[in-house]
């Protein structure tokens, strides 16, 4: 049995979290091209298969709320983050595709 090494946030409350965690980090494990279309204002793109490359750009004292577009690639980057040291991580349940607050795109 794989014991959780996260939390998880449903999308639909995830405004609300935010608000009450200001020093969180926004980790959006995307592909550049999904967080161009539409993105949480002030996440941090680093696409999952980046993410082991990248992970001395991380600070292992902050917390994270994952993100990605259905929930599914953010439980595999809270395993990796994990298994790296990390230990306060939480998983935007249901991820961009349930988000419903504030989204920004990017300019190409």
């Amino acid at each position: 049995m794989q014991v959780r090494v996260y939390t998880n946030v449903p999308a639909a409350l995830g405004a609300d979290f935010l608000k009450e965690k200001k020093d969180l980090v926004l980790l959006d494990v995307r592909q550049p091209e999904e967080y161009e279309a539409g993105h949480i204002p002030g996440a941090v793109l680093i696409p999952l298969g980046e993410l082991e490359s990248r992970i001395d750009e991380l600070d292992k004292e902050k917390e994270y709320l994952v993100i990605c577009r259905s929930g599914r690639r953010s439980v595999m980057a809270c395993h990796l983050l994990n298994e790296r040291g990390f230990d306060k991580l939480f998983n935007l349940q249901g991820g961009m595709l349930e988000w419903t607050a504030e989204v920004t795109r990017s300019q190409r």
